[in-house]
């Protein structure tokens, strides 16, 4: 009788699997793709480059990540509230820059908005924008708390949310999505002064879960990173001791979480949701007393 069972099991099972593999291809289908007569291709058909939009793109982690996904032949556009800079990046990029503040709702919708019209939809998001500012409890006031909150927690839910709503108006189902958010291993462990930071960034870890459950019906996958100590200009400047206290024996570069960036967005990666990737060199790990 166990035996029967089980192959009753593996029978739905089967099932199962050819109903979501002919509903797989017929979403694949409604793939645009464009007509080519290169002479050095073979196919003539090609698919159109993923659309990514990326927050805080001007310098550090984000500049790194717009180079990334730019030389890997996305077609990208990224916002920061740094005008000098955005213009920098988007000239040795050839990205899309827009010089918005993520702290205000309505600009950081709009760009949104603009990129919907020239675009058509958007593939990735990568909510990259955030600071960092560290003070004493008793010198920290709530309207600190709130300031960073603001910047680097809030503007998640508003591009996550402003997408969905876009996808949600859609006549057709649109297969793929990521939406990648840069936490930080301060999320789950701390120094004095940092309530602030902390928080918010431990919203994004909870955010990223809650996202990923919430978008699962529009083919979007919600992950986030988690860089320890990424060095983002100066790292010859390091000490050997700096070095040397990671178990991967280097301090971490921008490149280290562009690279994850862009493993995420492969298509066969969509098994991977809902997770917190941590790239700290196995800092987290190490189990640190005074001696």
């Amino acid at each position: 009788m166990a035996d029967n069972y089980i192959e009753r099991q593996y029978e739905q099972y089967e099932a199962r699997k050819a109903a979501w593999e002919k509903k797989r291809k017929q979403g694949k289908k409604k793939t645009i793709s464009v007509k080519l007569q290169p002479k050095d291709l073979t196919d003539n058909t090609i698919k159109l480059p993923r659309k990514a939009f990326i927050t805080g793109g001007a310098d550090g982690i984000g500049k790194n990540i717009v180079k990334a996904f730019c030389n890997s032949q996305y077609q990208v556009a990224f916002c920061d509230k740094n005008k000098d800079l955005g213009i920098q990046t988007a000239k040795e990029t050839g990205a899309i820059f827009y010089h918005t503040d993520v702290r205000d709702k309505e600009s950081l919708e709009n760009c949104m908005h603009e990129l919907f019209k020239k675009w058509g939809d958007m593939d990735i998001i990568i909510n990259n924008a955030g600071i960092s500012e560290f003070s004493p409890i008793t010198e920290t006031s709530v309207e600190d708390f709130d300031k960073i909150l603001s910047i680097n927690l809030r503007p998640v839910f508003i591009t996550s949310r402003t997408l969905a709503l876009h996808r949600k108006s859609q006549a057709e189902n649109h297969p793929y999505g990521r939406i990648i958010n840069i936490c930080s291993t301060r999320y789950l462990m701390s120094e004095p002064g940092s309530e602030s930071y902390a928080a918010s960034k431990g919203g994004i870890y909870s955010l990223t879960h809650a996202l990923a459950l919430s978008l699962a019906d529009f083919h979007i996958t919600v992950n986030c990173i988690s860089p320890g100590w990424i060095q983002t200009n100066d790292y010859e400047r390091l000490r050997p001791e700096d070095h040397a206290q990671h178990p991967s024996r280097r301090v971490g570069k921008p490149e280290d979480i562009a690279r994850m960036c862009l493993f995420l967005c492969q298509e066969e990666n969509d098994f991977i949701n809902g997770q917190n990737i941590i790239i700290d060199g196995g800092m987290t790990k190490k189990m640190i007393y005074l001696e």
